[in-house]
C-alpha cells in the first residue's frame, strides 16, 4: 500500500506543514490572507498592518501561540490579553492589539498585582469555587 493512501487513525500523529501553521485568516475564517512565521512579533504587527488596509485579520487565532510560555496560557492570555507571541518571548498584547510586551514584563505585572501568576490562577480557581457554591445555595 502507497505511503499517501494508508489507512489513519484518529489517535495517529499528524505532520502538519510548516506553510498552514503560519496561516493569517480573515476575520470570518475564509480566507488565507496572510502568514507569519513565529520568529520576530514586529514581523507579524507589519504583516498585521499591510492585511488590515484591506481585509479584517482573525485576531483570535493568529499563528504560533504555543510560543506562549505554559504559565501564561489560558486565563492569564484571556486576562491580560496576548494575541501571540514570537519565539523570543515578545508578545502582542493589549486590548486592540496594539502593544508589544516582553514575557517577563507580563510576568512583573502579575508578581506586582497578585503576587505571581501562580496566585492569580489560586485567585480566579477560588473565585469559581465561590462561585458554585453560591449557586447551589441559590438552587435550594
Amino acid at each position: 500500500m502507497a505511503e499517501e493512501h494508508r489507512r489513519r487513525f484518529s489517535l495517529d500523529k499528524v505532520e502538519i506543514d510548516p506553510a498552514i501553521k503560519n496561516r493569517i485568516m480573515s476575520a470570518d475564517g475564509d480566507d488565507h490572507v496572510g502568514d507569519w512565521d513565529g520568529e520576530n512579533i514586529e514581523d507579524l504587527v507589519k504583516e498585521l498592518d499591510r492585511i488590515e488596509e484591506r481585509v479584517d485579520a482573525n485576531y483570535s487565532n493568529l499563528p504560533h501561540i504555543s510560543n506562549l510560555p505554559e504559565d501564561l496560557r489560558d486565563q492569564v492570555e484571556k486576562d491580560y490579553p496576548i494575541w501571540a507571541c514570537d519565539r523570543q518571548e515578545k508578545c502582542l498584547t493589549g486590548e486592540h492589539a496594539d502593544k508589544v510586551v516582553s514575557v517577563d514584563k507580563i510576568r512583573k505585572h502579575y508578581d506586582k498585582k497578585h503576587g505571581g501568576v501562580a496566585a492569580f490562577r489560586e485567585k480566579l480557581r477560588l473565585e469559581r469555587e465561590e462561585m458554585i457554591a453560591e449557586l447551589k445555595r441559590n438552587s435550594k
